[in-house]
Order: structure tokens, then C-alpha cells, then sequence
């Protein structure tokens, strides 16, 4: 092994929650770089809910040459703190992040966090040129895909990296994790319309990035094209999950698991053929097996091969009942899709896992009520959230040229959860809007006898509710025009695509 010490930290995003999800992305890259001759330790916070206390104590108590952690924006608070907290104990350590938290908004994390190089974007063969750089000490301005603060103290972002091929990426070795423990905290809970209490789920990735880009949205393969593994791949890494972990149920951890039916096809039919009997989510669209232009007969048959093949759930997004806001938001999907998908999946015995967003400029008491009896219809409980801009997208830059985001680190250091109201744009109150809400869930939650307590109609609950205190500006501001949306540098002079986002 390679002579220079690394520590990977696993963060814990949410303390106390029900269950642990073994954490793709991290694994994906201790492999990559293990494979390459790196040995290191790991300090898993998630699993462990390590306090702030141990985390500092053993940051003073073990010393490295480099620390490698990072993940979603939502936790910028905190992964800031634990960056000050790796320079103050370890100052001669190099300290790099990865995910949005820093990747998508680099000349803020680098500006308020004392780190010495973001990786933009995938992370695997990113790390693995950064820890090289960092053995040989050459200089970092030849790592594609990083930020960092060269000698002068400047920010240097170089070229960005060409994508991987993910069907070349090795299969993520999980020995690095306690995965018995990972599996006995979710043990019956992840396993979605499976009735077993005793259903072990684990995660595969199946495919990178996403065929859309909406305005409210953002993911770490942004500038890169979507991608998916051959069946070959993704069954070989879920025959080794089921025979070594004891794994029965898979979840397809993807932005988006199918982008067309003839993927579709070419994973079920390669299913039933190796002989595995195990059940699956997946991430979808709506217009997968919503849009009518594509035969009935076809969409169901292909629906009912998924069924066959193992599939309980599929999870996509309304987001939005009207129509102007869907516009707003560039999903490139109608309405009606919608209904005519959970029309396919009720046929054959899919369940529907769906979300919806609040929160547009344009949002009203008529608009929400349009998306929740839109669900109430098709009789389904949506997973319900609030829009809450994040950096470098379409809807951020818009916060922002409109005074709702005066100080960006202070806003990302505000910013909790989908649930919590982080930041209002619309015409009403946080009072009004989180009233209108709260009365059109509790209507969802009797039509379709569901039962829920009431902190529960939001589905994860618990989350403190945030107060915009700019509130009062957003009366003044400037209705957002939904045939003038383009995806613009954002003002910390960083674009992942270069290009427009969406028709103008």
C-alpha cells in the first residue's frame, strides 16, 4: 500500500433516524482508490452517531496526511463545523470535499470553510488524481475536476473531468462497512411493498445523472450525460449481495433507474433469466409509463415484465398539479401523464411512490389544492415538500437576483430539510402557506383512511421549522417569467453545463 495516511469520514445527516442506508458514493470512491493501492481508515459517524465530542477527540487523538469526506448541500452547516474542526487538531493535514455541499458552490464552502480542495462533480477518479498529486507533491492545477486555493490564496477551479464509463467502475466492496449493522437497523423498513419484517434492503446503483434538468433540481453528475450499467453488472453486484449479505430486497439508488421502456425491458428480461428471485424499487418518470403517445398495450405489458421480474415500487414526481408552475419547474412532462402511469401501475399491482413540491413564486391556496386533489384522484399520499432553492440551480439564481438570498453562506448554514420552509417566495405568509399544507394533507390523509399522526403528514417530521426573516422583500419582487428561465453562472462563477437550461 501507498505510504501516506487518509482518513474517509461517513457523516451522520440525520441523528437518531430509523434506520441507516449504506452510503453508495462514499463506497463507490474507498473502492476506487483502495484498488489503486491507497490503504485508510474509516471513522463511520452514521452508523455509529459518533457526537461532536468523539468526532473532535478522535481528530486530536490520530493524525493523517489527508481527510476526505463530504455530502448534500442540506448538510453544509455541519460539514462546515467539521472542517474547522480537522484544521484546528490536524493543520498539516490536506482536507478534501466532495458532494454538493461543497461541489456545488465551491467559492462559498472555500471562502467561509478552511478546506484544500473541492471535487466537483463524480468523486471516484477525482480523488484517486487528487491523492496522487498529494503522494508525489505535484501541483494540484493539473487535477481535473477541483477547486482549491493555490499559493496566493486564490481560488483555482480547473477543466472539468471527462465522465467515467460506469460500467468499468468496480464492484463497491463493502467490507470497509459494519454492513450487519447497516442491514439490522433497516431490517423490514426499506423493503417498499414488501410485508416482512425481517426483509434485509441494500442499495445498487444502476445509473448516473438524470435526462432532465428542472429548475428546482440538482444531483453531482449534473454536467455529465446520464448513464446506465449493463444488467450483467447490476446482477452480478446483487447476486453478491444476496449470497454474502443475505440481502432480499434491492433498492435501485438512482436519480433516475429507467430513462426509456427499452431499458426497461433489457433489465427485467435479464432478471428473469439469471434466476434471482428478489424485489426491487426503482427511480422513474412519469412518461415512462404516462405518456400516451406510447401504446397502452406496450406501457402495460412492460409494467406487468417489472412486476414479474420482481418490482413493488416505483418512485417518480408529480411536484405539481398546475400546469404554470410544471412549466416553471421544466419537467417536460404533462399532467396527464400522471394519472395515466399510476392507471399502468394499479393494473398490475406496482405501487406508486410520489412527491410534490410547494413553494413556487407562483404558488396559491388554489394551486395546492390543485396537487393534492390531483394525488387524491388517483389515490395516492404524496411525500410532501417545500421548494428550497439549492446552489446552482435555476431557482437559486433566482432567489438570489431577487434580494431573497442576500448572504449566501448564511443562508446554507440556515437550510435543513424539503419539510421545513427554509425560504419563501411566494405571495403568502410562512403561516399561510404551511397552514394550507398542513389542512390539504390532513384532507389526504382521511379521504384515503391512511391514519397518520399529525407530525407525520409531512412524512419525515421532526425537522425545526425555519422563519424567512426576508420575508417582508418578497412583496416587492419580480413574478417569475417561466418562458425566461435560462441555467446561468451562477454569481460564485461556476457552471457545471455552459449551456442553456431547457427551451427558451
Amino acid at each position: 500500500m501507498k505510504d501516506m495516511k487518509i482518513l474517509f469520514i461517513n457523516p451522520c445527516l440525520r441523528k437518531k433516524s430509523a434506520y441507516k442506508m449504506l452510503p453508495v458514493g462514499l463506497a463507490y470512491i474507498m473502492t476506487v482508490v483502495h484498488e489503486h493501492g491507497y490503504d485508510f481508515d474509516l471513522l463511520d459517524i452514521d452508523i455509529n452517531e459518533y457526537s461532536d465530542e468523539y468526532v473532535e477527540n478522535f481528530l486530536k487523538e490520530n493524525q493523517y496526511d489527508v481527510v476526505a469526506y463530504g455530502s448534500i448541500v442540506t448538510h453544509y452547516k455541519w460539514i462546515k463545523w467539521l472542517t474547522h474542526a480537522v484544521r484546528r487538531v490536524q493543520p498539516k493535514a490536506k482536507i478534501v470535499v466532495g458532494n454538493s455541499v461543497a461541489g456545488s458552490c465551491y467559492e462559498v464552502f472555500l471562502a467561509n470553510a478552511p478546506a484544500d480542495v473541492v471535487v466537483i462533480g463524480e468523486g471516484e477518479y477525482v480523488c484517486l488524481d487528487v491523492f496522487n498529486a498529494i503522494a508525489s507533491g505535484t501541483s494540484l492545477s493539473g487535477v481535473e475536476g477541483i477547486a482549491f486555493r493555490d499559493d496566493n490564496g486564490e481560488i483555482v477551479k480547473t477543466a472539468k473531468r471527462k465522465a467515467c464509463a460506469i460500467n468499468d467502475l468496480p464492484m463497491i466492496n463493502w467490507e470497509f462497512f459494519d454492513v450487519p449493522r447497516y442491514l439490522e437497523t433497516s431490517r423490514g423498513k426499506l423493503a417498499f411493498g414488501v410485508d416482512d419484517d425481517n426483509s434485509l434492503a441494500m442499495p445498487v446503483a444502476t445509473a448516473r445523472g438524470c435526462i432532465n434538468k428542472c429548475t428546482f433540481c440538482h444531483y453531482v453528475f449534473w454536467d455529465d450525460p446520464y448513464r446506465f450499467r449493463s444488467p450483467e453488472k447490476i446482477l452480478a453486484e446483487v447476486r453478491r449481495n444476496m449470497e454474502s449479505y443475505g440481502a432480499s430486497f434491492i433498492n435501485f439508488w438512482d436519480d433516475l433507474s429507467f430513462a426509456a421502456l427499452p431499458q426497461v425491458e433489457m433489465m427485467v428480461e435479464a432478471i428473469l433469466e439469471s434466476g434471482l428471485q428478489f424485489k426491487w424499487s426503482a427511480a422513474i418518470r412519469t412518461d415512462l409509463l404516462g405518456d400516451p403517445s406510447k401504446p397502452y398495450e406496450r406501457r402495460l405489458a412492460v409494467a406487468r415484465k417489472m412486476k414479474e421480474a420482481g418490482c413493488t415500487t416505483v418512485g417518480f414526481s408529480l411536484e405539481s398539479g398546475n400546469r404554470e408552475i410544471l412549466a416553471m419547474m421544466k419537467k417536460r412532462v404533462k399532467i396527464e401523464y400522471f394519472a395515466e402511469q399510476i392507471r399502468v401501475l394499479k393494473e398490475v399491482g406496482i405501487a406508486s411512490n410520489v412527491s410534490v413540491i410547494f413553494g413556487y413564486p407562483i404558488e396559491t391556496r388554489e394551486t395546492i389544492w390543485e396537487t393534492v386533489n390531483m394525488c387524491l384522484e388517483n389515490g395516492v399520499y404524496p411525500s410532501m415538500g417545500y421548494l428550497l432553492p439549492l446552489p446552482y440551480t435555476e431557482m437559486y439564481r433566482y432567489a438570489r437576483e431577487n434580494g431573497y438570498i442576500p448572504d449566501e453562506d448564511k443562508f446554507l448554514t440556515s437550510i435543513t430539510e424539503r419539510q421545513d420552509i427554509c425560504l419563501n417566495m411566494t405571495q403568502m405568509s410562512d403561516a399561510e402557506i404551511s397552514a394550507e399544507i398542513k389542512k390539504a394533507a390532513q384532507r389526504a390523509n382521511e379521504v384515503l383512511h391512511l391514519g397518520l399522526d399529525e407530525g407525520k403528514l409531512l412524512k419525515t417530521g421532526g425537522y425545526k421549522r425555519h422563519t424567512n426573516k426576508e420575508e417582508q422583500l418578497k412583496k416587492e419582487k419580480r413574478m417569475i417569467d417561466p418562458d425566461n428561465l435560462e441555467r446561468n453562472e451562477n454569481d460564485f462563477s461556476f457552471n457545471y453545463s455552459q449551456v442553456s437550461f431547457g427551451e427558451k
